[in-house]
């Protein structure tokens, strides 16, 4: 065990060389693999909208599994195995657990992001005063920081459709995504104000017909999440309750092979995919 937890250590501290080592990669093709590999890290944190070094973030994802499996190691393979998942899956599910929360707060704002900017229109302005008193309307902080983007590159000669694209790209919201689209198309082809409001006016009945039965179902499923949550909390409860309570009825767990390396680890599996599987069914997106 100690062997092993050793050759783990030294492998994490190799790569975390690697990471920061400013030599040039020996072989041209391992050299852009590690460089697609990086740039698939940049592409998460800019879409979870986190500020930190792409290649520290890639370098992390290795050597915490890794130090993690070496830990538990010490301990026992089935602790080793836990870590290392935890290890591995727990900076991807908050990355993506931030885009989603991000997602729904979108969600919530794309009517009111599309009736300010068609109120503009509609007073005779131009896209970017438009989509200047929208930044003014809007209280998300990513879609006015979105908006800042647009604005600014507009002021440094970058065409307002091509920023509009580059935010489309980051933007996971399928209602607020349908807005920079069309925005971006009726910029690209100079569309008179007039008819980009007929546009707009058009997706503003999909949009908040998309909104209320988002909510609608949410509220509907909102008992069903709960009684996830509650099963999650009463299942692990049960067995920390009669472990301490009476340690004997579960002793044939902890004295015997077959139930310390093989039982145990397939109950917390299973319980673990039947809550993922419950979320999964119970939320719906739109």
């Amino acid at each position: 065990m100690d062997f092993l937890a050793s050759l783990c250590a030294a492998f994490a501290v190799m790569v975390l060389a690697l990471v920061f080592l400013k030599r040039p990669v020996g072989s041209t093709a391992a050299r852009a693999r590690i460089t697609r590999w990086v740039e698939g890290h940049a592409a998460q944190l800019r879409q979870a909208r986190v500020e930190a070094n792409p290649a520290r973030y890639a370098a992390a994802g290795v050597l915490i599994p890794i130090c993690l499996f070496g830990a538990g190691l010490l301990q026992s393979p089935v602790l080793a195995c836990v870590g290392g998942a935890v290890g591995f899956f727990a900076p991807r599910l908050y990355l993506r657990f931030l885009v989603h929360q991000h997602t729904r707060r979108s969600e919530a704002e794309a009517p009111r992001l599309l009736h300010t900017v068609l109120a503009a229109l509609a007073a005779g302005t131009t896209y970017l005063e438009a989509l200047r008193q929208a930044r003014l309307a809007i209280t998300d902080p990513w879609i006015r920081e979105d908006l800042d983007s647009a604005i600014q590159g507009f002021m440094l000669d970058v065409p307002l459709e091509q920023s509009l694209a580059q935010i489309r790209k980051s933007v996971r919201s399928r209602n607020l995504g349908l807005v920079w689209n069309l925005l971006a198309i009726c910029c690209a082809n100079n569309l008179p104000t007039l008819t980009a409001r007929g546009l707009l006016s058009e997706l503003a009945s999909t949009v908040q017909f998309n909104v209320q039965l988002s909510d609608e179902v949410q509220a509907r499923t909102s008992g069903q999440r709960l009684q996830v949550i509650l099963l999650a909390i009463i299942v692990p409860g049960m067995y920390l309750y009669l472990r301490l309570l009476s340690p004997e009825l579960l002793s044939a767990l902890d004295e015997t092979a077959a139930g310390r390396y093989i039982l145990v680890p397939v109950a917390a599996v299973l319980e673990v995919l039947g809550l993922y599987l419950s979320f999964r069914i119970s939320r719906v997106a739109f």
